[in-house]
């Protein structure tokens, strides 16, 4: 089956008609790409924020992921599983573009990211791993029934994963047939390769065990991916403001409207 590009249907030009169907259909992904951009930016702050505020101190993880390990967790889970809802659901229906095949794989991924948790961190040396005769604490249940490295393997290529599918959307999002304004092009763009370059960081800063302070190469990089894929979300989200107020084309004053007359001459 054929992948065809993403707008095979044309978008509105006006977004304030609330009683099109095609208007409410395009304020729907434009309402997911704004949610799903906010929660890109803010999660990696909201972490720090919120740590720092129930235990009284700011802690460095290793990773965006070791915040499963935390009393952040609730919120870890709950962020990532929305972003995941929305990203399977966004552009639904239209299943046979690479938008939504894009999404869906990213969608997927998340999920996994989240049921399928990294390894606890700072643990001992001796310290028993998840799937030892006694639950050890911290351990998840998945990570008791099927081990600990097993599901932190599965945790790092799904995030590999979402972040990629992340980075090929900004690509596909600045498609000079879809993004009409050069700057935006160069704006998505430009996060598509932040987002590849921030993975290679993680690739080459961790083989070379380059920390920058406290922060990890793979903390770095998810933080800068995940920023990187906020930003281009929003950008597309952009047009959200245009559904606000009354059409264009109606240039009737409030009265007007309310009793049903044409536009008066004085109306402007």
């Amino acid at each position: 089956m054929a992948i065809q590009p993403s707008e095979t249907l044309p978008r509105p030009s006006e977004l304030r008609d609330h009683n099109d169907p095609a208007v409410l259909y395009a304020l729907s992904y434009l309402v997911t790409r704004a949610v799903v951009g906010i929660l890109g930016v803010l999660l990696p702050v909201v972490f720090v924020i919120g740590e720092s505020s129930l235990s009284g101190s700011v802690q460095v993880r290793g990773s965006i992921s070791a915040y499963y390990h935390t009393p952040m967790r609730d919120v870890f889970v709950a962020g990532l599983c929305v972003i995941g809802f929305f990203l399977i659901t966004y552009l639904s229906g239209r299943t046979k573009t690479l938008d939504f095949r894009l999404s869906l794989l990213a969608g997927v991924a998340v999920l996994f990211v989240v049921f399928f948790p990294t390894k606890r961190p700072d643990l001992a040396a001796d310290a028993p791993l998840c799937g030892a005769a006694s639950m050890p604490q911290g351990c998840s249940p998945l990570q008791q029934q099927l081990g600990e490295p097993l599901v932190a393997g599965v945790h790092f290529a799904a995030a590999a994963i979402f972040i990629l599918s992340l980075a090929w959307l900004c690509f596909v999002f600045a498609d000079p047939k879809r993004e009409k304004s050069p700057r935006m092009r160069t704006i998505l763009r430009a996060c598509g390769w932040v987002i590849l370059a921030a993975v290679a960081w993680t690739v080459v800063g961790g083989l070379l065990d380059a920390n920058i302070w406290k922060l990890t190469p793979l903390y770095v990089g998810e933080v800068v991916s995940v920023l990187a894929f906020g930003a281009a979300w929003l950008v597309k989200a952009r047009d959200l403001r245009k559904a606000f107020g009354a059409p264009r084309g109606d240039r009737r004053t409030a009265d007007d409207r309310q009793r049903g007359r044409q536009p008066s001459e004085s109306s402007g």
